[in-house]
């Protein structure tokens, strides 16, 4: 299946319908038309003056920003915003359905014949109303249930009353429509009255249910912190915790204390051990005389005193007597006498001095297993005040939790004393003075164009079809347009229209979806910066909208039959065309000639060749086209075959590549005969053959289009240069 007609002969085409040939079917049907007018214009005066007069009346409600800063500013309910979404939200309150049922309600409508159509009085409007609800299958199988009448109440009302918003304010208009103009401000004033009640009924319903969970939320927290007290008090008493003051166990005290008692016994006894140590060493060595405890001792004093006596006896008795006369040996023994007490006093203080120092190491280890018991109780009530400090904590966020909600209670309680609604009524309704519809000189004045434009429908619709006899009319004056001419057979013999003659022979290949003018020169692709309001500019445009919109193309092959025929011109202006639409465009320099890549005059470190390879990437390739936001991607080495790089699976990639990154891929390809034209086609959403106007029905035009049918290329299409 081919997506063009095939190139088989040529077709013949009657000529258009033109302006002249309407014109003088107006002129033939005159009559006609000012029939059609007249009754059209007596319809809509019957139908003004049947429609029955409505009023309306209109009350504005504004969404009030102010706040009630009296109570804590917290409320139950958030207060309405000014945006346009939450204006919308409160148009739809004034529309509902339950608002409507109040202002019912209130105002009795049920009882009036306009609203309540059961007690309406049957005329024309009610019974085309009953014989569309007969016709309509929804109420086929329509039990008729008790609720239908009151329904039916509700969506008569639904229609005379309509709430919008005002402008860009946070105001919002509430019209009513009634026979009476007193009703129509009535209702309107009763909706934005109801509308503001139901704000305050629904902020004292929410402060009320509020404080009905606060409080029932309040009882049971109550009951939670005290179980959790007496869990707390339980668990101390079993556990042997007790606080002196908040954060200080006894425990902790006491080993404070014993820590401090420990210093000063390890104090004491290195004292002592020291004492001890010098006393022995000076023993040892024979200086015993030198402690210093000795030294101090009253009894050792005394001994010294007495033995300095007898050594200055002896010092006398020995110049006067020798060592062997009586008072010498008694002098001698008493001395004696004397250094064995003094030498027994000073082992009794060595020994007085060990035993402190026993003492003393005695009481330090008595500290020490005092603290060690100490640290044990410690230890297991550290454990125990894990359990503790997590049964006090959970009390702790308990009683938060509880004083939170109270505060809240109270401001909840101060708040439902003193609510204020969301908005206020700044224009109240009032009665109109003029009724609102029906616009019975609008519908006339309408009525008269409308007759018109229906008589010449109608004409048309006759001549085309022949439902009438043609009107005699009066003959025409020659023209070129009515001079004899062969004429065919058709099927309104004795129309206007004439039979259209022979026409000459026309194209009959893929179809032509742009006529461009003189895109030869390169030079074309600059016109379209140049000149963006000149034909040539306008047309690519409108062929850039056509490919997009109509053909869904985002990837395009250009080729030509020839080589003359301004293919790569259309490329590059194409390529601009989009990009100052502000399109993401890339524009694929196929062509071994590289015509479009010297005419933008645009250079790369790279190709289609590197990219292919691998060896350079896509990103540093591609080069920007000096005048416009289009990319360029050039071919600056060429493969041994360049068919077989056309149609690798690495091309296929990067044309899917540049299809979801891209608006649209202008591939500028060689002539349509070529092979690598071919591959390049079948990678495109649309080819674009381009040929001039007077090579259209050449040979080399024809096998242009047999090959690239016969490559089952994407749809074909053809732009005609002149």
């Amino acid at each position: 299946m081919t997506y063009y007609r095939p190139m088989t002969g040529y077709a013949q085409e009657a000529p258009a319908f033109q302006a002249a040939d309407f014109l003088r079917l107006i002129r033939a049907r005159e009559g006609m038309i000012l029939r059609v007018a007249g009754l059209t214009v007596v319809a809509a005066i019957l139908i003004a003056l049947a429609l029955p007069t409505v009023y309306s009346s209109s009350a504005v409600v504004m969404l009030d920003p102010r706040k009630n800063n009296v109570t804590d500013p917290s409320q139950v309910l958030a207060q309405v915003e000014g945006d346009p979404a939450s204006l919308q939200n409160q148009i739809q309150l004034l529309s509902s359905r339950g608002l409507a049922e109040k202002v019912i309600a209130r105002l009795k409508l049920e009882d009036d014949p306009e609203f309540n159509p059961a007690m309406a009085r049957p005329g024309l409007g009610q019974l085309l109303t009953d014989l569309k609800a007969v016709l309509n299958p929804r109420n086929w199988f329509d039990n008729g249930g008790a609720e239908r009448p009151h329904d039916r109440v509700l969506d008569n009302f639904a229609k005379h009353v309509g709430a919008g918003a005002n402008g860009l304010s946070t105001a919002i208009t509430v019209t009513a429509t009634s026979r009476d103009a007193a009703k129509a401000a009535r209702i309107a004033n009763e909706m934005v009255n109801a509308y503001i009640a139901d704000q305050i009924a629904i902020k004292r319903n929410a402060a009320g249910t509020a404080s009905s969970w606060l409080n029932q939320r309040i009882r049971d927290l109550s009951e939670e912190l005290q179980q959790q007290q007496s869990a707390i008090a339980a668990y101390k008493a079993v556990h042997g915790l007790s606080d002196s003051a908040p954060g200080s166990s006894l425990v902790d005290q006491q080993m404070a204390g014993i820590n401090a008692q420990i210093v000063l016994a390890r104090s004491e006894l290195a004292e002592k051990q020291a004492q001890n140590d010098r006393v022995q060493s000076l023993m040892h060595g024979g200086n015993s005389a030198d402690v210093a405890q000795v030294v101090a001792s009253p009894l050792i004093v005394q001994l010294r005193t007495q033995q300095a006596d007898l050594v200055r006896q002896e010092g006398e008795l020995s110049t006067q007597y020798g060592p062997l006369h009586p008072k010498m040996k008694s002098l001698l023994a008493e001395k004696a006498d004397l250094d064995q007490k003094i030498a027994q006093e000073v082992s009794r203080l060595a020994g007085s001095i060990a035993s402190d120092v026993s003492v003393a190491r005695a009481h330090l280890n008595s500290l020490e297993a005092s603290l060690k018991n100490v640290v044990q109780q410690q230890t297991a009530q550290n454990m125990s005040r894990v359990q503790l400090d997590a049964l006090q904590a959970n009390a702790n966020s308990t009683r938060t939790q509880y004083e939170a909600f109270v505060s809240r209670l109270r401001q909840t309680q101060d708040q439902n004393a003193a609510v204020m609604a969301d908005s206020r009524v700044i224009s109240a309704a009032s009665p109109p003075n003029t009724p609102s519809s029906p616009k019975r000189s609008l519908i006339v004045l309408a009525s008269v164009p409308l007759g018109l434009l229906l008589g010449v429908m109608i004409v048309l619709i006759n001549e085309r079809f022949g439902f009438v006899p043609p009107a005699p009319s009066s003959p025409v004056p020659p023209s070129p347009r009515n001079t004899p001419r062969p004429q065919t057979a058709r099927k309104n013999e004795g129309g206007i229209f004439p039979s259209a003659p022979l026409a000459p022979a026309l194209w009959n290949g893929p179809p032509i979806i742009a006529d461009i003018p003189n895109p030869v020169s390169l030079k074309a692709g600059d016109v379209m910066l140049d000149q963006p309001g000149s034909p040539y500019a306008y047309r690519m445009a409108a062929l850039v909208r056509r490919l997009q919109s109509q053909d869904g193309a985002a990837v395009v092959a250009m080729t030509t039959a020839a080589s003359d025929e301004g293919k790569s011109a259309i490329g590059i202006s194409l390529a601009r065309a989009a990009a100052s639409m502000g399109k993401k465009v890339i524009l694929l320099d196929c062509d071994p000639s590289q015509t479009a890549q010297n005419a933008m005059h645009v250079a790369a470190p790279g190709g289609l060749y590197d990219v292919l390879s691998g060896l350079i990437p896509l990103n540093k390739v591609l080069a920007r086209d000096p005048r416009s936001d289009a990319f360029v991607l050039t071919m600056s080495r060429q493969p041994p075959n360049m068919a077989t790089m056309f149609g690798s699976q690495q091309m296929k990639k990067l044309i899917r590549l540049l299809r979801d990154n891209c608006d649209m891929v202008v591939m500028d390809c060689a002539r349509a005969a070529t092979p690598e034209t071919w591959a390049l086609a079948r990678l495109c959403d649309t080819t674009l053959l381009v040929s001039r106007k007077n090579a259209l029905n050449t040979p080399l035009m024809a096998r242009s289009v047999r090959i690239l049918n016969a490559a089952k290329v994407p749809p074909l299409g053809l732009i005609v240069t002149r």
